[in-house]
């Protein structure tokens, strides 16, 4: 009894042990025209390989223009560095070190359509990976100024005026000053039209029900383009099916107000400038097949069927079998607006077994859960939409939603 007593004291002794985590060192360096970074902060954060965050960050701080910090293993890492009223960002992927060059600052003034000063008018300047570098708020001249900055990068400026958006592409090796013209906002949907994107702008994801009904749900998501010189803001509509219940809605990932109409869900949106905006809608049928009439003129369109075998669907003459590494259907060629799409789902569900529900890492498909009603959770259910181009992208990155070559 005392035998089997010391073991227990020593088994417990060592579960509290600290085990040692494998580490890799990160590190690199940082150079500023005309100053230097020393002092600056830098976080260290290992990333997955589908470049989620993996484990707790690192900092540290520059000393003598470099760095260098212990980081937990990872496929990857964010680099992010804190300087000068700015922030700067790097993903290393198969490397360990990395250099930042600080050389270049431009000026800005943000006015109306008459030329005269927008005061308090916010301004973001973004990464080309979509990282925000800095946030500036114009002074009583409408001016502002970003820097130092990126040598070797191209930068997104967007600014806000009242609720419409503006979005300049700024080169700031070749560019030291721009002046941002915040003109009247338009409400003509027919400057709209849907994203030629890569994977592409318009998905529609068809879920399974929770429970013993056959109706599954539908998740539909999309982009919004703005080619012209003045932001649109005003109301969009995300044609439905006749039979479809709305319960969700979201713009750019965040949960929105919508009204349920005959012709789909209408929502309040601002597109900017010369950009894009994501919106989205979740909805539930009452039989298996979804139908609908497309709205605008698309390029290319997925049908992404989570828990249905693509080969037991049966669908319109204008969808065929995606070769993807998720189950989806996907357009021969263009659609005009008018055309019609459909997917009979019926007969098609996956069994336990084969079913791709929840998150794949391989796949990429995108996890939900079932209410009882049948459909996936009445909000918040912003997360899923905005899945939509993420998770599911992944599986849709690699492949071109184009008619194949003959």
């Amino acid at each position: 009894m005392r035998r089997l007593f010391a073991l227990l004291v020593v088994v417990s002794a060592l579960a509290f042990v600290p085990v040692a985590s494998a580490t890799t060192t990160v590190g690199g360096t940082v150079t500023v025209d005309d100053g230097s970074a020393d002092g600056a902060t830098v976080e260290v954060v290992p990333l997955s390989e589908q470049r989620q965050r993996a484990d707790d960050a690192v900092t540290t701080t520059v000393e003598d223009s470099s760095f260098s910090v212990d980081a937990p293993d990872a496929p990857a890492y964010a680099v992010r560095v804190e300087h000068g009223g700015t922030t700067h960002y790097e993903v290393l992927q198969n490397r360990t070190q990395v250099e930042f060059e600080l050389s270049e600052r431009f000026a800005g003034r943000v006015v109306d359509d008459d030329g005269e000063a927008e005061p308090g008018a916010v301004v973001e300047l973004i990464d080309e990976n979509e990282y925000v570098v800095g946030t500036r708020r114009t002074n009583e001249t409408g001016a502002f100024a970003f820097g130092p900055l990126e040598s070797d990068e191209t930068y997104e400026l967007r600014t806000t005026v009242g609720n419409a958006a503006y979005r300049r592409t700024i080169d700031p090796s070749t560019t030291r000053n721009v002046t941002v013209t915040a003109l009247q906002p338009t409400n003509d949907t027919s400057v709209l039209g849907v994203a030629n994107r890569t994977p592409t702008g318009h998905v529609v994801q068809i879920v399974p029900p929770g429970n013993e009904s056959d109706a599954p749900s539908v998740i539909e998501t999309i982009a919004f383009e703005n080619p012209s010189d003045r932001p649109f803001v005003g109301t969009v509509t995300i044609g439905t099916p006749a039979d479809a219940s709305a319960y969700a809605a979201m713009v750019d990932g965040s949960g929105a107000e919508y009204r349920q109409t005959e012709a789909g869900v209408e929502l309040n949106v601002s597109v900017p400038a010369n950009g894009s905006t994501q919106v989205g809608a979740a909805y539930d049928l009452t039989g298996t097949q979804f139908r609908k009439e497309i709205r605008r003129d698309t390029t290319s369109l997925a049908v992404v069927l989570q828990g249905y075998d693509p080969s037991r669907v049966s669908h319109s003459a204008n969808l065929r079998v995606g070769s993807a590494p998720i189950p989806l259907l996907t357009t021969n060629e263009s659609l005009d607006a008018g055309a019609t799409i459909s997917a009979d789902v019926a007969g098609a569900r996956r069994t336990t077994a084969e079913s791709t529900a929840g998150t794949n890492s391989e796949t990429g498909a995108v996890e939900t859960s079932s209410s009882g009603s049948g459909s996936i959770p009445a909000f918040p259910g912003v997360p899923i939409l905005a899945g939509i181009f993420g998770t599911v992208f992944v599986g849709l990155g690699a492949y071109r939603l184009t008619r194949p070559e003959p």
